[in-house]
């Protein structure tokens, strides 16, 4: 066979073995060059590690970043001669990539001289290349953190380097191979290009697996299904999207967590964008700053209505300044900030302006409405009258301070802003992992179902001031059950 067969041949092959992502050939130029991207296997427990900055990183792996084998052929081989090749890798030394280069020139010598050999070196980097260079159990990359040495041991231009004592264990001269490229274009630091090959490489794997669904049971391929960060909880895309949009419609942004039975991770913002409308997003985006700065100490919202601004304030002082629209205010009476003069209006005369006026006559009305603004005083009023109906129908969530209704049900309550669990009786905050262990513990004093009437027992909701339900009667069963 002459050799010009011998390469289109071994091309076809390669080319029928790894995909377009794996092998890029050009044989239409003279000679034929071309390059293969090599994975090394890893084993089943390997960790990258580096000391940087003099503390010790250290991550775990399961697919490291290809080793780059760039070709060309001679129009003598195989007959003669093997291909020129240059090796480049991120992550190997140019001490190391010269050992490989050693090693795949002795194949070519003792076993293969006179045939193609394109496969059997992708074997030797592939399923070789790390026991060759003794690396078990973790790569360190210190000596690319060792100042003055990353370039050392790069790619110089001379063929001789100096070994760092370091990482030679002495002081030796040894020549490097001008054919062993360290890879040092890359953007960032490389622990962090590292780990983020690894995400992307797991979900390639993810996406090309089937699994199956754990709300409709369903088998679908990964790039059809979502994985939750923390847990790795597997549902498809279209069960996930329809429970994100309910949850966001009620308004629990922070129920988004895992359907499995008493697991929390959650899901990142962009798994979240992916499924839903951008509508919803929007609102989800919306809600979860509104509950994070509930969540909040020492905030205030601007009084203008046009602004509504959070703003941060000192708690030593009543002035509060809105940045977004410049409105000094002060933080007791929500009026225009009037330094050390006290509030035009204490609860106490609001509440006498509150009383007079809706029990008033109508020209009673008329003056009051001159003196201090009609629209003033209808906003006092739903005010007053939402903050009394809200403490003679609620009670606080012990954990955010929400105000919780119960409409009926047992007394084991759930927080639709914090999703804490507390005790309706006695306001304790309940172990999430367990919160029925209030209620059955022999000398406990509060019983699950105290006030419950009987028609209560075919349907249970909890509903609070805002209007938000959340049934959790199929976990009140449950407890039943176990006792």
């Amino acid at each position: 066979m002459e050799d010009s067969e011998a390469q289109n041949d071994e091309i076809l092959a390669l080319k029928s073995i790894f995909d377009d992502t794996q092998i890029h050939v050009n044989n239409s130029s003279h000679p034929t060059v071309g390059c293969i991207y090599v994975k090394p296997e890893v084993p089943a427990t390997f960790d990258i590690q580096a000391n940087k900055d003099g503390q010790l990183h250290k991550f775990r792996v399961q697919h490291l970043s290809p080793i780059e084998l760039h070709f060309n052929y001679p129009v003598n081989y195989p007959s003669e001669k093997p291909p020129n090749f240059t090796l480049v890798c991120k992550w190997l030394r140019r001490d190391q990539l010269s050992k490989l280069c050693q090693k795949l020139d002795q194949k070519w010598e003792d076993d293969v001289k006179g045939q193609v050999v394109l496969f059997e070196w992708i074997q030797i980097l592939q399923y070789e290349a790390l026991e060759w260079l003794e690396i078990h159990g973790y790569l360190d990359l210190s000596w690319v953190y060792m100042t003055g040495q990353n370039s050392r041991l790069s790619c110089g231009p001379s063929d001789y380097q100096q070994l760092p004592t370091a990482i030679a264990g002495s002081r030796l001269v040894m020549k490097m191979d001008p054919r062993a490229v360290c890879d040092n274009q890359y953007e960032g630091d490389l622990l962090d290009v590292l780990c983020e090959y690894e995400r992307i490489a797991e979900q390639l794997v993810f996406d090309k697996a089937s699994h199956t669904c754990k709300v409709c049971f369903e088998h679908r391929l990964g790039v059809n299904c979502i994985q939750f960060p923390s847990c790795g909880h597997v549902y498809c895309k279209e069960c996930m999207s329809s429970y994100f949009e309910v949850k966001i419609t009620e308004g629990t942004v922070n129920g988004l967590i895992c359907p499995e039975d008493k697991c929390t991770s959650q899901p990142s913002p962009g798994q979240i964008k992916e499924l839903i409308s951008p509508d919803a997003f929007e609102r989800y985006d919306s809600l979860l700053l509104q509950s994070t700065i509930a969540s909040m100490i020492n905030i205030a919202y601007c009084p203008r209505p046009q602004c509504q601004y959070p703003v941060s304030y000192d708690p030593e002082s009543n002035l509060v300044s809105c940045p977004y629209c410049n409105f000094h205010f002060c933080l007791m009476c929500k009026a225009t900030y009037h330094g050390v003069a006290p509030c035009k209006m204490s609860s106490t005369e609001k509440m006498k302006l509150f009383e007079t006026y809706t029990n008033g006559d109508d020209s009673t009305k008329v003056d009051m409405e001159k003196r201090y603004g009609k629209k003033q005083l209808i906003s006092m009023i739903n005010d007053i009258q939402a903050e009394t109906w809200i403490g003679e129908n609620s009670k606080p969530c012990p954990h955010c301070n929400a105000p919780i209704e119960k409409k009926d049900g047992c007394n084991k309550m759930s927080c639709p802003r914090c999703s804490s669990y507390f005790c309706w009786l006695c306001l304790t905050q309940l172990d999430p992992k367990c919160p029925y262990l209030h209620f059955s513990n022999a000398s406990a004093r509060c019983n699950l179902f105290e006030g419950l009437v009987q028609d209560d027992a075919v349907e249970v909701d909890w509903i609070n001031i805002n209007g938000d339900t959340d049934d959790d009667f199929s976990e009140d069963e449950d407890f039943i059950n176990m006792l």
